[in-house]
């Protein structure tokens, strides 16, 4: 406006010269800190575009977001911005049932907030007009329908906001609200702190921390590393929508983490933290992160005048039948007619039909646009970036140099990108898809189709048939969808996901993710140190070569290893995993799960189900989790865990250390010293061949050994010791325990409780401990110590010494010369066949009114062993002073009287069965 009052031509802003839009239909200015902004909704193109109003009235685009089918602004039919504390949000709405909520970035760029789809709840069909206020920290939004009666309010709370930053510092960093930061050229870290912050990735690497709060991280393209710190997927959100021309997760490559994901986009490469520092899963990011499609161009300056009328294309008709067409440099319109025609573009941005008819089409240099139209055609772009399409019948297609659009339409076409970033998209019928050289996107959805990736980074999507994909070379990613699919990453670092259908996959070399999905998958990695998924179904998975990680998933899966130190994991369903060579970490998870560590120093976790383990080469940890588990170390020095559950381990070759765990378990040393716990629960414990050491623990257990000098322990319960050949040692401990010694010269402690000790053959030694014992030397030289309780002991075959010890023992001596000592108590000696000594050591051991009887003393045979009492022998004379012996007959019976204290009473009386005749012979004195 002039001083005048009068109006003079300004700017006119031309879409063919800055951004896409068509048909504006919708105008709002805002204010933001020290900038002004144009945002515009256009109709025709389904767009929304902001502008940044310089000090001398230029308009500069800064973005240009289009409509998509999670948004709801098509035909923006209606826009409303609100400036709340500071912040901009807009509003806006379209023909397609609903809203859409943006908030402007201090840079001008549009930030997808919801959307919000119409229900019948809702007056939200066909917006056409929207009004807003902020009140109270809060905005009331008004919308109205132009085909429903009434109007629907909202209340958009937004929080509390805080600062909108955009700066270049090298630190950005957030209060306790929600806060908008914007990484300048010069930043390399944002910090949100606490508040549902914004945080906007610059032109370079950086680190964003979230910090407390529902927090959106939108990362940008850049050479390099973004790291996404405090990331929790349950209320952080990212906006990948800044990245460029990507639309879905299938463009993405993903490998998983011990601490959260890594994302890798081109050069691009995403390093996610999860708040917790554990690892995250490829299911917890799905194409919400893609709300809208944002196109920035470069910053173009207004055209202050209109621009000169475009060249009028030169139009060229074919007739009927048979026509051979070829264009000049400048662009034409051809339209070829019906017949079986020849037509050449040559020169120029052409566009081409071919029409009715079995055509051959050039398009020559230009960015052509060719339609092949009804009939079988050979169409090539050529040079230029090309959009091309077969149409109908069976086409045979070649884009040519340049970055090209290829459509096969209905039919068995064939299409080949050739040189440059090509989409190639197959259509109705059974299709064969090249991308050749650059990164391509290749679409079949429908029919049987051959998608060949060739060299370069490329995308091939397929859909509900048999397909075959290969990536070729490059960086690919595959997608298989429904279907039973055959599916080969080539060279490079590919992502396959096999979707729904019986699956064949192969990674070939690189670190390769493959997902099977749905249905019974094979996946191989092939070379490099890949990442197996089997998903749902029973599959089949190879690692190959390499350290792999491979997880089953659901369903009873096969997992093989392969070479290399590789993970892997059975999931849900009943599992065999094999680990093959390398030392491997298997687990097992949910179900009845088969293991076999293969070659290496394997660890082995059967976790939940009755598992079989097998560690078999090296030096293995195994773990049997919950369950009823069968495990076998191999060879090699293995431990072996049962944990809960009724177990059965065997050690194998090796020195191995089994731990039964809970349950009643079977645990078998097998070749080697080996140690067998066996924990809680009524155990077995075989020692096998070796020296072994067992530990029954709690609970009533059987020890058995064969072979070795073994040593058993048997801890609390009843336990049952079988000790076989070798010098072995076993300690009853508390318990009523049973023990045979076996042969060699055994060691067995009965320790608490009412004890059953055999030494068998050997020169065995025996304690009965406390309790009630048995003790039974067996053949050989024997030592027998009953201990505290009423004992019983019998020496058997050899010369033996028997020990009562403390309370009313039984004492056989049995063949041989034996040594038997009473000890305090009313004990009961018998020798037995051979020249036998009773001992005693005190007058204690037989009181007169606890006189000890030996049922079979032989004079002149057998000896009383009384030199530790220092007595002089009487015969049958009566007591004369301190230390006097004599004896005499009572009844059937020959007592032996003692008096040790010179009182003339006996302090000391032995019973002798019969009525003997003693002599001094007959006593050691």
């Amino acid at each position: 406006m002039q001083a005048n009052g009068s109006l003079r031509p300004g700017t006119v802003h031309v879409a063919g010269r800055g951004t896409g839009y068509d048909i504006p239909a919708q105008l709002d200015t805002v204010r933001m800190g020290d900038r002004t902004f144009v945002i515009m909704g256009a109709a025709a193109s389904n767009s929304l575009t902001v502008f940044r109003l310089g000090s001398d009235g230029k308009l500069t685009t800064v973005d240009h977001v289009i409509d998509e089918g999670a948004t709801r602004f098509k035909s923006v039919t209606a826009l409303e911005t609100v400036t709340l504390d500071g912040r901009v949000f807009v509003f806006v709405g379209g023909a397609d049932d609903g809203i859409s909520v943006f908030t402007l970035l201090p840079d001008g760029r549009l930030l997808h907030l919801t959307t919000i789809a119409d229900t019948a709840a809702m007056t939200l069909a066909d917006v056409s007009a929207l009004r807003g206020q902020a009140v109270d920290g809060r905005i009331q939004l008004f919308v109205g329908s132009s085909t429903e009666t009434g109007i629907t309010q909202f209340v958009f709370d937004p929080g509390r906001i805080g600062v909108n930053l955009m700066a270049g510092a090298s630190l950005l960093r957030g209060g306790a609200w929600g806060d908008i930061l914007v990484a300048g050229a010069g930043t390399t870290r944002i910090e949100g702190g606490a508040g549902n912050d914004i945080l906007v990735a610059g032109p370079r690497p950086i680190t964003l921390v979230g910090g407390t709060g529902a927090d959106i991280f939108v990362p940008s393209r850049v050479k390099g590393r973004i790291s996404i710190i405090d990331y929790d997927p349950a209320v952080d959100r990212l906006d990948m929508s800044m990245l460029g021309s990507i639309r879905s997760i299938w463009q993405l490559r993903f490998v998983p983490t011990s601490t959260g994901m890594t994302i890798i986009y081109g050069e691009t490469i995403l390093e996610i933290t999860s708040f917790t520092g554990r690892g995250l899963t490829v299911a917890q990011f799905t194409n919400i992160m893609f709300p809208v499609a944002h196109y920035l161009p470069p910053e173009i300056d207004p055209v202050t005048t209109p621009p000169p009328p475009a060249t009028r294309p030169v139009w060229l008709f074919g007739t009927a039948g048979p026509d051979r067409l070829t264009g000049t440099a400048l662009p034409e319109e051809i339209a070829a007619g019906a017949g079986d025609d020849i037509v050449s573009g040559a020169g120029g941005n052409d566009t081409i039909r071919g029409e009715a008819g079995h055509d051959l089409i050039r398009g020559g240099d230009g960015d052509d646009r060719i339609l092949g139209g009804p009939g079988r055609d050979t169409l090539f772009g050529d040079a230029g970036h090309d959009l091309v399409r077969g149409d109908e019948d069976d086409d045979l297609i070649y884009g040519g140099e340049g970055n090209d659009t290829l459509e096969g339409g209905p039919g068995n076409d064939r299409i080949y990108g050739g040189p440059g970033h090509d989409r190639l998209i197959g259509g109705a019928g059974n299709d064969t898809l090249s991308g050749e050289d650059g990164n391509d996107i290749l679409e079949a959805l429908e029919g049987t189709n051959v998608l060949l990736g060739g060299a370069g980074n490329d995308t091939l999507v397929a859909g509900a048939g048999a397909d075959l994909l290969d990536g070729g070379e490059g960086d690919d990613s595959l997608s298989g969808g429904a279907g039973n699919d055959r599916m080969l990453g080539g060279t490079g670092n590919d992502t396959l996901w096999g979707e729904d259908g019986n699956d064949w996959m192969n990674g070939d070399s690189g670190n390769d993710l493959l997902d099977g999905g749905a249905g019974k998958d094979t996946l191989l990695g092939g070379a490099g140190r890949d990442t197996l998924q089997g998903g749902s179904g029973d599959d089949l998975l190879y690692g190959q070569h390499d350290d792999d990680v491979l997880s089953g998933e659901d369903g009873h899966d096969t997992l093989h290893g392969g070479a290399g130190n590789d993970r892997l994991m059975g999931g849900r369903g009943n599992d065999r995993l094999l680990g093959n060579s390398g030392n491997d970490m298997i687990l097992g998870g949910d179900g009845h799960d088969t293991a076999l560590g293969g070659v290496g120093h394997d660890t082995i976790y059967g976790d939940a189900g009755n598992d079989v383990l097998y560690g078999q080469l090296g030096f293995d940890l195994i773990f049997g989790g919950l369950g009823d588990d069968r495990i076998y170390g191999g060879m090699g020095n293995d431990q072996l865990h049962g944990d809960a559950g009724d177990d059965t381990l065997m050690g194998g070759a090796g020195r191995d250390h089994l731990f039964g765990g809970d349950g009643d378990d079977r645990l078998d040393g097998g070749a080697g010293n080996d140690m067998l716990d066996g924990g809680l629960g009524n155990d077995t414990l075989l020692g096998g061949l070796g020296h072994d050491s067992m530990f029954g623990g709690d609970g009533n257990d059987l020890m058995i050994s064969y072979r070795g000098h073994n040593m058993m322990r048997g801890g609390a319960g009843n336990d049952t010791m079988r000790a076989g050949s070798g010098n072995d040692r076993m300690y009853g401990e508390a318990g009523h325990d049973r023990m045979s010694g076996g042969t060699g010269n055994d060691l067995l402690v009965g320790g608490a409780g009412n004890d059953l000790l055999r030494g068998d053959a050997g020169n065995d030694t025996l304690n009965g401990g406390a309790g009630h014992d048995r003790l039974l030397g067996g053949a050989g030289h024997d030592r027998l110590t009953g201990g505290t309780g009423n004992d019983t002991l019998a020496g058997g075959a050899g010369h033996d010494l028997l020990l009562g010890g403390a309370g009313n023992d039984r004492l056989l001596g049995g063949p041989g010369q034996d040594t038997l000592v009473g000890g305090a108590g009313r004990d009961v000696m018998q020798g037995g066949a051979g020249e036998d000594v009773f001992r005693y050591l005190a007058a204690l051991d037989s009181r007169p009114a606890q006189a000890d009887l030996i049922t079979d003393f032989r004079p002149g045979e057998d000896l009383l062993d009384l030199r530790a009492l220092k007595l002089t022998y009487l015969d049958q004379d009566g007591h004369s002073g301190a230390r006097s012996l004599r004896w005499e007959h009572v009844g059937a019976q020959t007592h032996v009287f003692a008096d040790v204290t010179g009182d003339g009473q006996a302090d000391l009386m032995i019973r002798l069965a019969g009525r003997l005749g003693l002599d001094g012979d007959d006593f050691l004195l």
